[in-house]
């Protein structure tokens, strides 16, 4: 996980590591949207039982069959039931939605500052 992930968790890293351009882990934090399309509403009462439950999204900015907006959705709809801890992570691999079986180290970073 790169130095700035960790500092946007609020975490600092053990072993400071020179800096990556090869890093694709970006936290995502951001309130529901203003102008909610008009089936978050409805996603967001369907999902009100996870209201007190720390969820991690993942999205991948080049996943075709799991769009990153509608991880993005999904996010914010778990937001609008109240759940102030839920993480969303956008992963920006080039392996479409096999980033989470190729690309460990994001997956697993993002899983272990989730986890921490």
């Amino acid at each position: 996980m790169t130095e700035p992930s960790l500092v946007a968790l609020g975490l600092s890293p053990a072993n400071p590591m020179p800096p990556s351009t090869k890093s694709s882990v970006q936290a995502r934090v951001h309130p529901p949207p203003a102008n909610p399309a008009p089936h978050l509403p409805a996603l967001a009462a369907g999902l009100r039982p996870l209201a007190h439950t720390p969820i991690l999204v993942l999205g991948v900015q080049s996943d075709i069959l799991f769009p990153v907006e509608q991880q993005r959705e999904l996010a914010d709809a778990l937001r609008m039931t109240g759940n102030s801890r839920v993480s969303y992570y956008e992963l920006g691999g080039v392996w479409g939605h096999d980033t989470f079986l190729l690309d460990e180290q994001n997956v697993g970073g993002a899983i272990r500052g989730f986890l921490d």
